[in-house]
């Protein structure tokens, strides 16, 4: 919902007679602010996505345009409007060229028309934006949080989703020092994704959610999913620079309660990515990992873990053996002390012996599928927390 340079000109083109001379292919960016500006000095201050409008006082020297230009595409800026009339009398085809080769947008308006209104009646659509915005996403979190109020909310959804279209969330987020959480919380970050999706036919969302961007996308085909992961990859390169950043995509959704379902599996998939280091995860690929990565909290997994396994872990880590590994072969390979030994590089009967002190030590025959269940959901938590390798995959490899 971010204003975009081409809804801004939209919205005030007929009241100040704004014409665009160049950059017409590059109005989507959004725009952050507006600036009246006369000297290039103050762009040192300036954090992207600008909208710069001046009068032209210092810069009726085509060099001093010239450098003009280069300083709003170093600092990012969305595009320039000059007001003519009385320094600059007409834009050279020289500088419409220079703008159209740096894709920066160009737009003139009139002398009588005032800048300061100008300045003034943007900066307050961009706040009504913001706005706007904020409130759908606390709509959209409430309807998360009690998928029961989404009738409540119906009628403010329809504003801006189209529940025919089906929706799919999108969950990104950035691993690494302690300068991520400063960096997540940046507001220009959301911008950079809105930049990226604004292309889009269909409508979206992007709101912060803890340590996450989550970005709700008005579409429910994986084609359209795809499409905007790609986009966002390319964002995200310049938005998060060195940081790894992991994203978890949804399952799709048909109607607004199951907002909900959609949100809760693009987190957990973007927690699988982030614990086992993979760029993307789809949630619909999890599998059984599913269960595990819905739990919310990590403590109550790890205490689980170690509730069941506790007898085995203290006697490896006393006598430097291997009864854990042992144990999760053994159930892998549905009871086989032959294929064990082979993984192993052991012996049978050591295999066998081993079985048979472990069964000591946790009090459990493992005969039955009912006394298995609790020690593999412990090895598929240990391979989730990178407790234990995955020897499935080793498996397959």
């Amino acid at each position: 919902m971010a204003l975009t340079l081409r809804e801004m000109i939209d919205l005030t083109q007929k009241q100040y007679r704004l014409r665009l001379l160049a950059g017409g292919t590059h109005l989507e960016h959004v725009v952050t602010w507006v600036h009246m500006m006369e000297f290039t000095n103050i762009t040192e201050f300036f954090w992207g996505n600008e909208l710069v409008v001046t009068s032209g006082y210092a810069l009726q020297k085509e060099e001093d345009m010239f450098r003009l230009i280069d300083t709003l595409e170093e600092r990012n800026c969305t595009g320039l409007v000059i007001n003519v009339g009385k320094y600059i009398q007409n834009v050279s085809g020289a500088v419409i060229a220079y703008c159209e080769e740096k894709k920066l947008p160009l737009l003139i308006m009139p002398w009588e028309m005032y800048l300061t209104e100008f300045v003034r009646d943007c900066c307050s659509l961009i706040n009504q934006s913001s706005r706007d915005e904020e409130l759908l996403a606390q709509t959209v979190l409430q309807v998360i949080q009690s998928p029961q109020l989404a009738e409540v909310h119906r009628e403010q959804l329809e504003d801006y989703f189209h529940e025919e279209n089906g929706f799919r969330m999108i969950a990104i987020r950035a691993e690494g020092s302690r300068r991520t959480a400063g960096l997540i919380s940046d507001q220009r970050r959301v911008l950079r994704l809105h930049t990226a999706l604004r292309t889009f036919r269909f409508s979206y969302l992007v709101f912060r959610y803890e340590k996450r961007f989550v970005v709700v996308l008005n579409e429910r085909s994986k084609e359209a999913a795809e499409k905007a992961v790609q986009r966002i990859r390319q964002a995200i390169r310049m938005v998060f620079a060195e940081l790894p950043v992991y994203i978890g995509i949804s399952d799709p959704a048909d109607t607004y309660e199951q907002l909900a379902g959609c949100f809760h599996g693009a987190i957990s998939a973007s927690r699988r990515a982030g614990l086992q280091e993979q760029s993307v995860v789809w949630f619909h690929d999890m599998g059984f990992y599913k269960l595990l990565y819905s739990v919310p909290d990590d403590t109550l997994l790890l205490d689980y873990y170690h509730e069941i396994m506790d007898p085995l872990l203290e006697h490896d880590r006393l006598n430097h053996s291997a009864y854990v590994e042992t144990l999760f072969r053994y159930l892998l390979y549905d009871g086989s002390l032959q294929e064990v030994a082979a993984k192993m590089f052991t012996h049978r009967n050591t295999v066998n012996y081993r079985m048979g002190k472990i069964r000591e030590l946790l009090g459990c025959s493992l005969n039955s599928q009912k006394e298995r269940l609790p020690y593999l959901v412990c090895y598929h938590i240990g391979v989730m927390m990178k407790l234990v390798k995955n020897m499935e995959a080793q498996e397959e490899s």
